[in-house]
C-alpha cells in the first residue's frame, strides 16, 4: 500500500472525517520547508487521494494525529510490526526498559524467533499475479510430495 492509502486507512479506523483529519494536522502547525507555511486544505486533499506525494516533513505530524509511530504509515504487516518491535527492544533506554518491564506485556508476549522469511513471503504474495501464484502453488506441492517421499523412505 502507498502512504496515502495507509493514512486513509487510519482515517477510517479512527472514524474521523478528512476535514477533521486536516484540522488536527493543522493544529500541530506543520511548516512546509519550501514555503514556511502550513499546508493548504487543497494540498492535503491531494495527498489523501494520491494525486501528489506527501512531503516527508509532514509524516511525523500525520503520525501524531493518529498517535502511531511514523513507520506504520509505510507498512503495517505482521512482518513490519515484528521488525519494529525488535528494533525498539534492541534500542530501549534503561528508563524505557523499566517501563516496558513494569507494563502488562511480558517477554512471552513478544515473538522470540519468528520465521521472517515465511512471514515476509506471505506479506509479499498479495502483489503477485495470479499466473505466478498458480505456478508457485504447483511448485510447493511438488516440494511437499518430494519431502514426504524422502521421509517415508528414511523411515
Amino acid at each position: 500500500m502507498e502512504v496515502y492509502e495507509h493514512i486513509n486507512h487510519y482515517i477510517r479506523e479512527t472514524k474521523i472525517s478528512k476535514i477533521e483529519f486536516y484540522r488536527r494536522l493543522v493544529a500541530l502547525e506543520p511548516k512546509m520547508t519550501n514555503t514556511g507555511e502550513v499546508p493548504t486544505t487543497n494540498a492535503v486533499y491531494a495527498y489523501l487521494i494520491g494525486r501528489i506525494g506527501m512531503r516527508v516533513e509532514l509524516l511525523p505530524y500525520v503520525a501524531r494525529v493518529f498517535n502511531i509511530p511514523v513507520g506504520l504509515l509505510f507498512g503495517d504487516t505482521a512482518y513490519d510490526r515484528r521488525l519494529y518491535i525488535k528494533h525498539i527492544k534492541s534500542t530501549l533506554t534503561q528508563e524505557e526498559r523499566e517501563l516496558f518491564d513494569s507494563s502488562t506485556a511480558t517477554q512471552a508476549d513478544l515473538p522470540t524467533k519468528p520465521n521472517y522469511k515465511i512471514e515476509y513471503i506471505k506479506d509479499m504474495l498479495k502483489f503477485a499475479p495470479d499466473m505466478f501464484l498458480g505456478e508457485l502453488a504447483d511448485t510447493l506441492k511438488d516440494y511437499k510430495e518430494l519431502t514426504l517421499k524422502f521421509r517415508r523412505t528414511k523411515a
